[in-house]
């Protein structure tokens, strides 16, 4: 019954959207924002007077996100460009060190105390998050033209193992205000030793509806993960260089099996109140331009989520724990969420000088587990509800602020808290537009429920953890002139959970101070692209936690132009980390856990590359691991897992924007 009654109100609620859309088509021909296509000062589009409907259309592309719980809109830039195009591993986007599984589409860890908090809020997902779509990564559009980006690479070596990606966007208004999107990602990625494939692809069917009274954000995205888990190399410590072969490596597990499913649908619609005023553009036209005052939100969200680990054989020797088969694992985890948000909102008005937004909010989940007890499957439930509200400032010249604060008032989360305050004050210092901001958080989380509770062939735990108490404090100063970031992160956290040396969820007794600082700088002339990038960080309860002293990443890449019209960049990668004891991988639930037993890194990955671009279409060539036979074997990514050997890698993307 709670399937049905779900399917039908997504079924209503995303029908509702459409029609509403569908009633302004004969509202087609403009055009509500003045974003223009970046592409690098080469942007080959046709131009011409939006107003003259006897000359081609310009391809404006307007990009953006929602924030705020779908309050606010933050832009988002339309990447065209030839520079870093070869990285285009999520992980490595994110984040300059990792622990991983050694193959594209494998679980990872940040390295970077600072970035290991994930989109998905189902436990099980979180070290594969970045290789899927959730509706906090959507990115929405509004475009003149349909703008489509078709993307292919694959790889491989002498040992024949391979990867393969094939990406398919498209975007296209169907009116003035309304636009529909669809995307599809997929990727195999075979490895280069025994039982490590990993697949996964994501779909997604989005719209955005934006007009002066009536807003509308939809999405509807299937996600699918299934990887194989060899356990790791069997000898840890073993030469990578030792066997010309990666097939002579011999793994822990040979039938393991690692499935996540992820089904989103998400929709927030908001209806506002204002007024018009009259405006002149730049071309002397007189417009109304309306200005809103207060704005109507509503919000719904179905997450449902499923994580299976299955091994057809029982290897003793690699489990610890063995409850409820000894011949064969066949575990099945479920985790169900229903959102529904409501949300008032006051504008802060551009037309009057001191102003500020305010917002409230009031929610409620509704959420399903599943999981096996014994030879039968549980079902469990709770809910939450919440309050909240927020007020910023993001008009303003002088400076920009905000603070937002959401509380728990029932349900299984009752007593949590989360409050957060930033502000961003430009400064300008001769030429150069300097930018500095402070961000703080303060917070008291109820520990996941997985955490405190779960039951498997090979794990089952009750805990009865106190609440997780957290200050977060963040300063950055950025120089636009002289491409130059500087900042540093201070946590302190009681009562933090982390899994010890036998991959169970343990609270630490004393308080935990981790710092960090970091610098990144780009210097880029007409035939030089250079970027820096250094972390610093420590940790005072290392019995909790390890961190690598310094991680650091560095490109330098040389750029011509070839017959006036193939621009080109060869050039070279280097990530490094300080060596240590980086969490160990626990296959059957797909999570890193504290270890001492095996330190890794002091090892540079190199990696060579060729980016290419001829108008619309980018390719890239890269050896990925290009030293992995000329240093000493160290290129471990996590304990027992390596990562490629030398490996030859091949990109090209093509976009249509007319």
């Amino acid at each position: 019954m709670f399937r049905k009654i779900q399917l039908t109100i997504l079924i209503v609620l995303g029908g509702f959207t459409l029609l509403f859309a569908q009633g302004n088509l004969n509202n087609f021909g403009g055009f509500n924002a003045e974003s223009t296509l970046p592409d690098d000062g080469r942007n080959d589009s046709i131009q011409s007077d939006p107003h003259d409907k006897n000359k081609p259309i310009v391809s404006h592309i307007h990009s953006w996100k929602l924030i705020n719980n779908g309050a606010s809109t933050e832009e988002v830039e339309v990447d065209t460009t030839l520079n870093f195009f070869h990285n285009y591993n999520p992980i490595f986007q994110k984040s300059i060190s990792n622990t991983f599984t050694g193959n594209f589409g494998g679980a990872y860890q940040s390295n970077n105390f600072f970035k290991r908090e994930g989109e998905s809020d189902f436990y099980f997902y979180r070290a594969f998050d970045l290789y899927t779509k959730l509706p906090a990564d959507i990115r929405y559009f509004n475009t003149t033209t349909p703008y489509t980006i078709l993307d292919y690479s694959q790889s491989e070596n002498q040992n024949t193992q391979n990867e393969t990606r094939f990406n398919a966007f498209h975007s296209q208004n169907i009116n003035r205000d309304f636009n529909a999107t669809f995307f599809y990602d997929q990727s195999k990625a075979t490895g280069q030793y025994e039982y490590q494939e990993n697949k996964h692809h994501s779909i997604a069917l989005y719209s955005s509806y934006e007009s002066d009274k009536f807003n509308s954000h939809f999405n509807l995205i299937f996600n699918r993960l299934k990887n194989e888990e060899n356990g790791g190399l069997e000898d840890g410590n073993i030469d990578l260089n030792k066997y010309d072969e990666t097939d002579n490596y011999i793994v822990n597990l040979d039938q393991a099996n690692y499935t996540l499913r992820n089904n989103t649908f998400f929709w927030n619609s908001e209806y506002r109140l204002g007024k018009y005023k009259e405006v002149e553009d730049t071309l002397g036209f007189i417009t109304d331009e309306f200005i809103p005052r207060t704005g109507f939100f509503y919000q719904v969200e179905y997450s449902g989520n499923q994580k299976t680990y299955t091994d057809d054989e029982a290897n003793l020797n690699f489990y610890r724990n063995t409850y409820i088969d000894s011949t064969a694992t066949n575990d099945t985890i479920g985790y169900n969420r229903l959102t529904n948000l409501f949300q008032l909102k006051f504008y802060e008005a551009p037309d009057r000088k001191y102003t500020f937004s305010k917002r409230a909010f009031i929610g409620h989940d509704l959420i399903r587990i599943k999981m096996p007890l014994d030879t039968t499957l549980q079902k469990y439930k709770h809910s939450n509800t919440f309050v909240g509200g927020g007020i910023s400032r993001e008009e303003g010249v002088f400076w920009k602020w905000g603070a937002q604060g959401k509380f728990y008032l029932t349900g299984y989360r009752s007593g949590q808290t989360e409050l957060s305050a930033y502000i961003y004050k430009p400064i300008n210092i001769g030429n150069d537009t300097t930018s500095l901001k402070v961000s703080g958080e303060l917070n008291t989380i109820v520990p996941d429920y997985f955490e405190q509770r779960f039951n498997s062939n090979h794990y089952q735990w009750s805990n009865r953890f106190k609440n997780i108490n957290e200050m977060i404090l963040k300063g950055e100063i950025h120089s636009q002139k002289r491409k130059l970031t500087l900042g540093a992160n201070y946590a302190l956290i009681g009562n933090y959970i982390y899994n010890d040396s036998v991959a169970t969820p343990q609270q630490g007794g004393r308080e935990m101070l981790v710092l960090s600082a970091y610098l990144n700088k780009t210097i880029e002339s007409d035939h030089w692209l250079l970027r820096g990038q250094i972390l610093w960080q420590n940790a005072n309860q290392e019995e909790y936690l390890h961190l690598p002293d310094f991680s650091g990443y560095l490109s330098i890449s040389y750029k011509t132009i070839i017959s006036k019209v193939l621009y080109a960049q060869i050039g070279a990668d280097v990530r490094y980390n300080t060596e240590f004891y980086a969490d160990a991988y626990d296959a059957p639930t797909g999570r890193f856990y504290w270890q001492d037993q095996e330190k890794i890194g002091n090892f540079p990955f190199v990696d060579a590359h060729v980016n290419l671009k001829l108008k619309r279409t980018r390719l890239f060539f890269q050896w990925l691991n290009a030293a992995s036979d000329m240093l000493d074997s160290g290129f471990w990514t996590a304990p027992d897992y390596p990562f490629y050997r030398r490996t030859f890698r091949l990109g090209v993307s093509w976009t249509f924007y007319d």
